[in-house]
């Protein structure tokens, strides 16, 4: 069996209109082949949840960078199972540290739904579903590289780490996309009893790990920000680079791997 994991933002959405159309041929072709195409955004579910109905899609997904799995059952999803109170330990977090530091950094909990839809450039509805968050927590971090040093090891310290998207710092558990990830293959597995081949896409930093992890990993173009460094596992073979950016680069990667017979 062979799975399709995706990042939304700057992959799959366009990073300016956030638009999926584009990758419309792409998509009807995965379905029409009874692959599943599994999100995994930085998004909140909320905001997830529309994206994939208009999709047409209703597999698991991996919410907010990793720290949350929607659509497995309770035993199967240690984030939704685990880690109900984070994004209020996190707040708590932010409210408690040196001043000096505080005021470094601004995520979703401090501004308001006005101030979230022009960070994003997201419609206003969108926007608040954004807000609607259970893990983690996007913002900017203004701050020297002293004072950023000090910021991320006083996370850690705490049980937390910080992970750069297209737009955002996002604050969160230690885990990864990549993470679950393994956890979607190992319920795929259980349910068929097949082998899984993996498929990932992505175009910032906060995809690296589940990039790296896929059995073929795409780095989607994206000159919003700078590309992805070049692994080892990029050297070998393994993970492939989108010449075209966001849903048009996904729509011709997936086209490729199907033609060569890898999807």
């Amino acid at each position: 069996m062979k799975l399709v994991f995706t990042d939304l933002d700057g992959t799959l959405l366009d990073h300016d209109s956030y638009s999926f159309e584009a990758a419309g041929p792409a998509l009807e072709l995965l379905a029409a082949r009874g692959v599943p195409v599994i999100l995994a955004s930085s998004k909140t579910e909320a905001e997830m949840r529309p994206i994939a109905e208009a999709i047409g899609i209703s597999h698991p997904m991996i919410v907010e960078n990793g720290a949350g799995l929607a659509g497995l059952n309770a035993e199967d999803s240690v984030g939704d199972r685990d880690l109900p109170s984070f994004y209020s330990r996190l707040r708590s977090f932010l409210r408690e540290i040196p001043k000096d530091l505080n005021a470094c950094f601004e995520g979703f909990g401090d501004w308001d739904v006005e101030r979230v839809a022009n960070e994003t450039g997201l419609p206003v509805a969108s926007a608040a579903l954004a807000r609607q968050r259970r893990f983690s927590e996007p913002g900017h971090f203004t701050g020297s590289e002293a004072q950023k040093e000090a910021f991320l090891d006083l996370l850690s310290s705490q049980g937390f780490t910080a992970v750069q998207g297209g737009r955002f710092l996002t604050l969160m558990p230690k885990t990864s996309k990549a993470e679950r990830m393994a956890e979607v293959v190992a319920h795929y597995r259980r349910l068929t009893g097949e082998t899984i081949r993996t498929v990932a896409l992505g175009d910032a930093p906060n995809d690296l790990a589940m990039l790296e992890a896929a059995d073929c990993g795409i780095i989607i173009a994206n000159p919003a920000h700078r590309p992805l460094p070049v692994t080892e596992r990029e050297r070998q073979g393994a993970i492939l680079r989108s010449e075209q950016s966001g849903p048009e680069g996904w729509n011709t990667m997936i086209h490729q791997l199907v033609a060569t017979g890898f999807l």
